[in-house]
């Protein structure tokens, strides 16, 4: 019996060598020494078994090089929109006083104070080194929710906050931070990742004084431990800012410290990055990402980027000498050392159980790709003696990054959110025998929108 020659062999190994060779060719030098001249059958058996080499390796090579897929859960947005309130200053103290958030913002359904993280205070945190009153206050510290222009140059709810530092420069007499405040006593929060808009107008930069001590630097962002013989004083301190060198240079700084209220007064400074090549944004608002993983180990992490440039990416051990859990996060945390006064704005607040666009990387202008249209609608109407309500479900939307929340549309009119796949309408006042059309659209972080369900109608 005599075979006819492999004609095809050239153009299958090619094909072959082409797409695995590149990654797994320092496996397959043995292979091809171990196959010296064969006859065609031969060769088609020890091509075929070659094949199968070559996708095994290739699988076992891409499950250590592939990125790992990244999950994260969505836990809070607010855009400070409708429904959320900023209340009257409280509990005036010696060194200052409080203002709570509450409400429901509209815009995304998410409640204050922030429940997914077991918040039993979100707010404003006044302090002061001076005793205040209601009528002293306005000298130290102002905050509103206020519409201004935002990022994308539209119309926008944010959080202005304002202090005006009474004392001399370096004396970090004033501060006026949004904080998560939550009991040690529930445990610590693990892994987080927080991202919002910010802007500082140009003079609080300017305000920034590196010739006095203490004064070159205005807060960022802070977290504190508590539960220290079960007070608030804590064990680890992370602050991150921005700072003013003495030729006028701005550059952000990241550090960790003891510092927390905790039970050694004296300092120790745990680590310590400077970031002098992303540029601080000075009048313009700017994306602040954070990201933290905390332990005792060498897989601690804290990341943070500034318009998607990473700021720092410190790796190692992020807790404090008695493993204190977190029970203070300023999200902003306005305070500075430098002259007043100076003023911070935030808008688009949101809180994530991890990265949701993949470990170590940045959602800014990442997430263009609007979710799936949501699916299967169906109502139900429910009559009462003073209204009627009609009962809403349908399918869950996918999304690239991941789904945020439903808007739902009354007859062509956006009536409300949901972050569930369920919606309850109340209509009261609606005349009897009219005809009503129900529509709903996904959104995602990135406030990308679905195309609009199908329509279902309810007859009132």
């Amino acid at each position: 019996m005599q075979f006819r020659p492999c004609n095809f062999k050239g153009r299958i190994e090619m094909n072959i060598d082409n797409q695995v060779l590149p990654i797994a060719n320092p496996l397959f030098k043995t292979d091809r020494i171990m196959q010296p001249n064969q006859s065609c059958a031969n060769h088609i058996f020890g091509l075929s078994h070659r094949m199968i080499f070559f996708i095994f390796a290739f699988f076992i090579i891409v499950s250590f090089v592939a990125p790992v897929s990244y999950a994260a859960t969505m836990l809070f947005k607010s855009n400070f929109g409708a429904g959320v309130l900023l209340g009257s200053p409280y509990n005036f103290t010696t060194n200052g006083a409080w203002q709570a958030l509450s409400g429901t913002d509209k815009e995304t359904g998410y409640t204050w104070p922030i429940k997914a993280l077991g918040s039993d205070f979100s707010g404003i945190q006044m302090i002061t080194t001076d005793p205040i009153t209601p009528l002293t206050l306005p000298d130290y510290a102002f905050n509103e929710i206020r519409k201004i222009s935002g990022p994308k140059g539209n119309p926008v709810n944010a959080l202005s906050q304002n202090i005006k530092v009474k004392g001399p420069a370096g004396t970090w007499d004033a501060q006026s931070p949004l904080i998560i405040q939550r009991p040690w006593t529930i445990g610590d929060v693990t892994d987080l990742y927080i991202t919002y808009w910010y802007k500082n107008p140009a003079i609080s930069v300017a305000q920034l004084d590196p010739a006095i001590p203490g004064a070159g630097e205005m807060l960022q962002f802070q977290f504190k431990t508590g539960g220290y013989n079960n007070t608030w004083a804590g064990d680890y301190r992370l602050s991150m800012g921005v700072m003013k060198g003495d030729a006028g240079n701005l550059y952000w700084r990241t550090h960790a410290d003891n510092q927390a209220s905790g039970p050694s007064p004296k300092l120790v400074e745990y680590w310590r990055e400077e970031n002098h090549t992303v540029l601080v944004p000075v009048d313009a608002w700017y994306k602040v990402e954070i990201f933290w993983h905390r332990s005792g180990g060498s897989d601690g992490r804290f990341w943070a980027a500034i318009n998607g440039e990473k700021i720092v990416d410190y790796h190692g051990p992020n807790m404090g000498d008695h493993k204190l859990p977190i029970s203070r996060i300023m999200v902003d945390s306005l305070s500075t050392g430098g002259h007043g006064p100076i003023e911070g704005n935030l808008t688009g607040l949101q809180i994530w159980s991890g990265f949701p666009c993949g470990d170590g990387v940045s959602c800014h202008n990442f997430d263009t790709v609007a979710p799936s249209v949501p699916t299967a609608l169906t109502g139900k109407f429910i009559k009462y003696t003073s209204s009627a309500t009609v009962g809403l479900s349908w399918n869950a939307s996918s999304d690239t990054v991941g789904v945020a929340g439903y808007y739902i549309y009354r007859d062509g009119t956006k009536i409300g959110v949901s972050t569930k796949t369920s919606y309850t309408d109340i209509l009261s006042g609606s005349a009897t025998g009219v005809l009503h059309s129900y529509t709903v659209k996904a959104f995602d972080a990135a406030e990308n929108l679905s195309g609009s369900s199908s329509a279902i109608s309810i007859i009132y």
